[in-house]
């Protein structure tokens, strides 16, 4: 029986509180860092899909095609294919100018039609908005290089409008 002068906490409590107190501040070490990563990929999705939306709208509204293409270098770019032309023009002028997609993302452009990679050819579109509102199958990916866990992905089969999912 212990005597009523023996107070305080044993080792073994203060060691628990030490722990407990730890992993609490981990967490919240630890929160802005993926918290930035997600919010940096919402904010890329949301631009790409915005502006997929867009040319979408426009391919139907001025009768003409429009492209999508990323290319090796890492910038995607938009192209036109004029109502008198064969040859894809690329587009310059905003929103639709050249971007360079930020270094601490990669992005990944399939086919949804064959589960494989477009060819990267930096003179085309691989991905094509038709005058009949119609869109190649296309599935981007936007990977966060630091967690791939944050990854994003657009896709469409399409005909129906390009949703946002993250797996």
């Amino acid at each position: 029986m212990a005597s009523p002068q023996q107070r305080g906490f044993t080792l073994i409590e203060m060691l628990v509180v030490v722990v407990i107190i730890g992993v609490l501040l981990g967490i919240t070490l630890l929160s802005p860092i993926t918290g930035s990563i997600h919010k940096g990929v919402q904010k890329e999705a949301t631009r790409l899909q915005a502006l997929f939306t867009r040319i979408r709208d426009q391919a139907l509204l001025e009768n003409l095609h429009y492209g999508f293409s990323v290319d090796p270098e890492g910038y995607y770019r938009w192209w036109v294919l004029p109502a008198d032309g064969q040859e894809w023009d690329e587009l310059e002028h905003s929103p639709f100018q050249p971007r360079l997609i930020p270094e601490t993302f990669s992005v990944s452009l399939e086919s949804m039609e064959h589960s494989t990679p477009f060819d990267l050819d930096e003179h085309y579109p691989t991905v094509v908005f038709y005058s009949d509102y119609q869109v190649t199958p296309f599935r981007l990916s936007i990977i966060p290089v630091a967690d791939s866990n944050q990854s994003l992905h657009l896709f469409t089969d399409g005909l129906s409008d390009i949703e946002r999912v993250r797996e």
